[in-house]
């Protein structure tokens, strides 16, 4: 586990980067998406931060290398909050849905998981002393959103798989998508934690890289 800017870590990467926010407070640690290995949730103990004080899990969207673990976290952390847009609810709540969560493509089955809030437009989560602002940026999936948390004055965007991919079994749209980079860009962040490809600061490199993927993921005219 590494720290990125005070309070706020870099779990690890398994199949999907996996984030952390530890919030000062009786809340305990919020993670951000949950991946697709629970033995590296565990090693969290560092830094005076322990595996047990996990008590919410925000997921960006709902496929299966974001969202695999959740069941067996539910399991063992019984008081653990699960939150994603409501658009992306049915295949994180529901069984059968292999097409949406990708998880034919790892040729494994996804166990469903109850959400705690669903979101259905921008909002601000207040969660001990942190304001994680919930921003739906639709294109990857309908219901994919991304956070953005402050901490010692530096905006934290997390924008998980802003990439892509994009497919049509998804429910992918590009002029969604479109719209959601440009709203991206309008915050400036000064940090993003993307979901595969790294940690991208200070704000001229953030900028760069949503820009360059904007400009790759044009629709078909």
């Amino acid at each position: 586990m590494k720290q990125i800017i005070k309070n706020i870590y870099h779990v690890g990467d398994n199949e999907c980067s996996v984030y952390m926010v530890d919030t000062q407070s009786d809340e305990g640690l919020v993670l951000i998406d949950a991946g697709m290995n629970l033995d590296m949730i565990r090693q969290i103990n560092s830094h005076g931060i322990l595996f047990e004080n996990i008590q919410h899990c925000i997921l960006t969207h709902c496929h299966i290398d974001h969202i695999g673990i959740c069941a067996q976290l539910s399991r063992e952390l019984s008081d653990i909050k699960f939150y994603a847009h409501e658009l992306d609810a049915v295949p994180i709540e529901k069984p059968n849905h292999d097409g949406r969560t990708a998880a034919s493509w790892y040729g494994v089955r996804y166990e469903p998981v109850k959400l705690y809030q669903k979101f259905t437009s921008d909002t601000i989560l207040r969660i001990g002393n942190y304001d994680f602002q919930i921003i739906h940026t639709p294109g990857h999936t309908p219901g994919s959103i991304s956070v953005l948390v402050e901490s010692k004055g530096k905006k934290v965007l997390f924008g998980q798989d802003l990439h892509g991919p994009f497919n049509e079994i998804f429910l992918s749209d590009l002029q969604d998508y479109q719209l959601s980079m440009q709203k991206l860009l309008g915050l400036e962040a000064n940090i993003l934690c993307e979901g595969h490809f790294g940690i991208f600061q200070p704000n001229h490199r953030v900028k760069q890289y949503i820009e360059k993927h904007k400009r790759l993921n044009q629709p078909l005219l």
